[in-house]
């Protein structure tokens, strides 16, 4: 049997003026007939009176502008009246459910707004307000102008606060819920590029670099195409995140040195790209450059008021200080601040980190009985935490403390249970494997 074939429409198209020298298309009926359609097409193009020529007004569109002002007043009249209503919820968060005519849109916006000021100041209260936005948001009547784009909102920022505290499985469930939402929305490509740069720091963070990098590129080149040099600066540090991750540091200062030096950026970026470079000298054990580096980082966070990001750079000056070996007691007077600062900000899994960094230098300080209470307080943090891996974070704490108690704690025991805590969140079904 002989299947006859036929020539695709690109083909076809250019044949429109040759056709006769063909071979197939004379012959065929199916052919010659959808050729015929296509130089009537083109005939119809040539023929100027198809072009409406009238000149396009400058001035705008009456009904459009009118439709603009409208939105405008009723979204700055609905902000106003929200803000008494999110001060009460901020206090007191099931009085949403007493108050149903509290389910706006200005009520979310004022919510994402608070969320967005505490992240780093209070981020389990940061997760538990986002979370109330996203149920808000979905519960307001579909008819509402722009609704898509609120809910991804919501839902972005919650995904944030989540990758904020550690839960990184629960972040990306919710950013998958955010690009369902804005995947409604044809002319929403800065929305969705801020959905992936969080996505992007997530994939970091569980080590999909290679998804990280590719995340942060696109989210760049979109942002430089809409003119904000400042969040394409924000996704370069993602990428050079990674490059930090992969041990690539003097690509990783390359960008981040480029970052800091650059004046037309937000303060807050170029510290947080300082801060970066010194974490990179860190890792290539230039000792002097780091501690320079995070001083500076440190001394600009505090100007800016940004706690949560001076505390993290103050712990990486503390782990300087104890790489360097001489200064174990300086290391142990900033870590025993963060250790308390990050229990205050409900910083679980910094504060395990932080519990066992201080454990070394209790160590090298010939005071090792002393980390059974530092594990003990860390044990029963996790015990009302009640994150995924809770009882796993408690175990391997367990046997630090139980190694401290029957005095085989060493700094290779504490090493072992630091790079267990740092695959953990990424893994949070990870079982503790005993360091024999």
């Amino acid at each position: 049997m002989i299947i006859e074939q036929h020539y695709d429409d690109e083909v076809l198209i250019g044949l429109i003026d040759e056709a006769d020298k063909d071979a197939h298309v004379p012959a065929c009926d199916t052919c010659s007939g959808t050729l015929e359609s296509y130089r009537d097409l083109s005939a119809g193009l040539h023929d100027g009176s198809v072009w409406d020529e009238r000149e396009l007004s400058e001035a705008p569109s009456p009904k459009t502008a009118n439709f603009l002002r409208d939105f405008a007043a009723r979204s700055k009249a609905e902000d106003l009246a929200a803000r008494p209503i999110v001060a009460k919820l901020v206090a007191d968060p099931s009085l949403i459910d007493q108050h149903p005519e509290w389910r706006t849109a200005g009520v979310v916006r004022g919510l994402l707004k608070h969320v967005d000021s505490i992240n780093f100041t209070d981020p389990k209260s940061a997760v538990a307000l986002a979370q109330q936005a996203t149920d808000i948001a979905d519960s307001i009547a579909s008819s509402y102008t722009s609704l898509s784009v609120l809910r991804a909102k919501a839902w972005r920022e919650y995904g944030w606060a989540l990758y904020f505290v550690g839960s990184f499985e629960a972040s990306l469930s919710a950013l998958d819920r955010a690009e369902e939402y804005i995947a409604l929305e044809r002319l929403a490509d800065c929305d969705r590029a801020e959905i992936s740069l969080v996505r992007a720091r997530v994939y970091r963070d569980i080590e999909r670099f290679d998804d990280a990098v590719d995340l942060a590129r696109k989210v760049a080149h979109v942002f430089r195409t809409y003119g904000n040099h400042q969040r394409a600066a924000v996704a370069e540090g993602i990428e050079s995140g990674v490059l930090i991750c992969l041990g690539r540091h003097r690509e990783a200062i390359q960008i981040d040195s480029r970052i800091a030096n650059d004046c037309s950026l937000e303060p807050e970026t170029r510290a947080c790209a300082l801060n970066r470079t010194a974490w990179s000298f860190r890792e290539l054990r230039d000792f002097e450059e780091a501690r320079k580096r995070y001083a500076r980082a440190i001394a600009e966070f505090e100007r800016l008021g940004l706690a949560e990001k001076r505390s993290m750079a103050r712990w990486g000056l503390a782990r300087v200080l104890l790489a360097e070996g001489s200064n174990a007691a300086s290391a142990l007077s900033v870590l025993e601040d963060l250790r308390s600062e990050f229990a205050e900000m409900g910083m679980s899994h910094d504060l395990a980190l932080a519990s066992i960094d201080t454990s070394e230098a209790l160590i090298v300080l010939n005071r090792a009985p002393e980390v059974a209470e530092i594990c003990r307080d860390a044990i029963e943090y996790f015990r009302t935490a009640g994150l995924a891996y809770s009882a796993q974070a408690m175990t391997a704490l367990s046997y630090l403390r139980e190694s401290t108690n029957a005095g085989r704690l060493t700094p290779e025991t504490v090493r072992h249970v630091r790079t267990y805590f740092e695959i953990l969140p990424k893994q949070p079904h990870l079982l503790f494997a005993f360091s024999l």
